[in-house]
């Protein structure tokens, strides 16, 4: 017999671990941060009481959701789990814009629920050590007001996300940077260890100066170690920055809403926050 049933925080472990296993490489306390975003957004296939898989449907204020980490265990594919836990994540969802990241491949699927790609994400990855730089004209996150910084943060999300942020840039051994300029952010990024090398996400900017100063300034963080970014392939600038720093693409996903999707100022966007929870 299939249930579906939330996951508790104690639980978050077991969607971390798949997601690992599926070589998406979470952070070391990702899973902390993604339950305060929607304690009530993650979800546990069981079958006749094994764990067969998992998904999130996180909820963003009244309007936005998002679906991810979407995963059923080899044993237990093709049995129709897969398609149960996504109708389940969307009906958990329903009447709210929904994004998605997905495979290129599955973009049939997705559309058959009315999803459509809105851009392609593109992971690069690189050394970033020899031009690692520390900027004294940037502040830790955590020394700016949460509502400014979630006010900066808002139009390249699509909603307000506080619950998420606070947990976010609270994380263990998390490094971030801030850029201000008259009182006014101007940018801002966040790095974390990860079950390989670093990621960096979000990382947002006005300008490719502002945002190679964030992303060279947290390349401190990673030292040696390989830091992963997930770029918007339709900002150049973004792109040109992350080969100019010598990083090489790793994989690419599709990001799809339903309906018209998001106005999202790309331009702004160097980095997307996750895969997992948008």
């Amino acid at each position: 017999m299939l249930t579906i049933r939330c996951l508790n925080i104690k639980e978050m472990v077991f969607p971390i671990e798949l997601t690992a296993r599926e070589g998406w490489n979470p952070g070391l306390y990702d899973g902390y941060s993604y339950f305060e975003a929607d304690p009530t957004g993650f979800f546990l296939a069981e079958l006749d009481g094994g764990m067969a898989g998992c998904i999130s449907a996180v909820r963003y204020g009244q309007t936005m959701g998002y679906v991810g980490g979407h995963i059923v265990l080899p044993p237990y594919r093709g049995r129709g789990i897969g398609e149960a836990l996504w109708q389940h994540a969307l009906d958990h969802l329903q009447n709210r814009v929904i994004g998605t990241d997905g495979l290129p491949a599955m973009e049939d699927f997705y559309k058959r629920y009315g999803f459509i790609p809105e851009h392609t994400i593109v992971r690069y990855q690189g050394n970033l050590f020899d031009h690692a730089c520390l900027g004294i004209d940037v502040y830790s996150a955590a020394e700016v007001d949460i509502q400014t910084l979630a006010e900066y943060d808002n139009p390249m999300f699509g909603c307000s996300r506080m619950d998420f942020l606070k947990a976010w840039i609270s994380q263990p051994g998390i490094e971030s940077a801030c850029y201000i300029d008259k009182g006014q952010i101007k940018g801002y990024g966040v790095i974390r260890a990860c079950r390989k090398g670093h990621r960096v996400g979000p990382l947002f900017a006005d300008t490719p100066a502002i945002a190679r100063r964030i992303l060279c300034h947290l390349a401190c963080k990673a030292g040696e170690d390989l830091l992963y970014l997930d770029i918007p392939r339709s900002n150049p600038a973004a792109v040109q920055l992350a080969e100019s720093l010598g990083m090489e693409i790793g994989f690419s996903r599709l990001r799809l809403y339903n309906g018209p999707g998001l106005e999202l100022p790309l331009q702004r966007i160097y980095g997307f926050t996750t895969l997992e929870i948008g």
